[in-house]
């Protein structure tokens, strides 16, 4: 029974990690990532339509990414789709393929994505000391109805308690790598 609750418990806090991984792959750090535009849908035949599902999309340089569009159709809408992205990206059409230029990051900006990622990281964080109480108060709860002595309960405590530093570790590395992505020029 202990063992399936700290299954659970550091299940938990790896879904809550894949989220802030998420999160961060959706931040841009200057250079061009297909991930980026992961989150963006156009509206192809009334259907919001990932653009992976449209185009084949790749790094062509440094700077730029580049959408091969399988539907000729399917390029306005895509570009419409990434200008209102709220990414300030500007698409150029060429035939079939439309090429995103990545622009450099403002110091500026730079900064607003570095607190956007410490509110990420404070808020994983508190998370996963959400998982750990909920876990805390069940094996509390097994205590109080005998089903195991106090020892055991301090000793589970103590373990739930490792698992969750464990994990914020992993959110604090997670989101400090992020930040060095971020800061540099």
């Amino acid at each position: 029974m202990i063992d399936e609750i700290k299954k659970d418990a550091e299940s938990s806090m790896g879904k809550t990690i894949d989220s802030l991984n998420s999160t961060c792959s959706k931040i841009r750090a200057g250079r061009p990532n297909p991930g980026m535009l992961d989150h963006i849908e156009a509206d192809y035949f009334d259907t919001k339509t990932p653009l992976k599902q449209l185009a084949n999309i790749t790094v062509t340089d440094a700077s730029t990414i580049s959408l091969n569009v399988w539907d000729k159709t399917a390029i306005q809408a895509i570009e419409k789709a990434i200008q209102n992205s709220n990414l300030g990206l500007s698409p150029v059409i060429n035939g079939l393929n439309i090429h995103i230029k990545i622009p450099p990051l403002t110091q500026e900006r730079r900064n607003e994505l570095i607190k956007v990622l410490k509110k990420e990281g404070e808020n994983t964080k508190i998370s996963l000391r959400n998982i750990r109480r909920s876990v805390n108060t069940i094996i509390s709860n097994l205590e109080k109805d005998k089903k195991i002595s106090k020892d055991f309960e301090r000793d589970y405590i103590i373990e739930i308690q490792e698992l969750t530093d464990k994990y914020i570790g992993i959110s604090d590395e997670t989101v400090d790598k992020k930040i060095s992505e971020i800061s540099e020029v």
